[in-house]
């Protein structure tokens, strides 16, 4: 299986980095751009993607993920709205993190749903999401969307690795442990 994740101009790497790490290696992670360009990710990675999304047929993905970060700057993309609500039909797994529900919100595709997100509901830009219904979770799934926190990122990965049957269950419960927050540290 390929799974797809969309990257843009300050994009959080970290936040969709581990389920490449999570999946078997018999899976494919395939980055994908709205434009030609490098990316710079919000820590700096200059990075180039595999695909544009014209370039992408709706009917040939299986999983899409949208990447948090400054996803404010590709909302109102009406080919990316066109193409969510295409894989949303099909119903194909369509996942995002931290700012990205923005994007699905823009879509139109979190309307009578339940989301998560890390945009606050004190801020104008929520105003986004009228039509669903928020928990202030760190994950939700909602038959083939899944939303979660930025903060959330190894239960995000970890949701669409099981949800796509990815790797096996020792193998979550393995990673799930290997990225947990450890609370022993040395202060000096």
């Amino acid at each position: 299986m390929k799974v797809h994740i969309l990257i843009y101009d300050n994009y959080a790497h970290f936040e969709v980095d581990l389920i490449g790490w999570i999946k078997s290696r018999e899976h494919e992670i395939v980055t994908v751009s709205l434009q030609n360009e490098e990316i710079k990710s919000v820590e700096g990675f200059i990075v180039k993607a595999q695909k544009r999304l014209d370039d992408l047929n709706p009917t040939e993905v299986e999983a899409f993920i949208v990447a948090g970060g400054d996803a404010e700057s590709i909302v109102g993309n009406e080919r990316l709205r066109t193409f969510l609500r295409e894989l949303n039909n099909r119903q194909k797994l369509i996942a995002s993190i931290c700012y990205g529900p923005l994007v699905l919100a823009d879509a139109g595709i979190l309307n009578e749903r339940t989301f998560t997100t890390s945009v606050t509901e004190d801020l104008e830009l929520f105003n986004a999401f009228d039509g669903g219904t928020f928990h202030n979770t760190t994950v939700v799934i909602d038959d083939h969307i899944v939303t979660a926190k930025g903060t959330a990122y190894v239960e995000f990965s970890v949701a669409i690795c099981k949800k796509l049957n990815l790797t096996s269950e020792s193998h979550l419960e393995h990673w799930t442990q290997f990225f947990s927050t450890k609370k022993e540290f040395i202060l000096q």
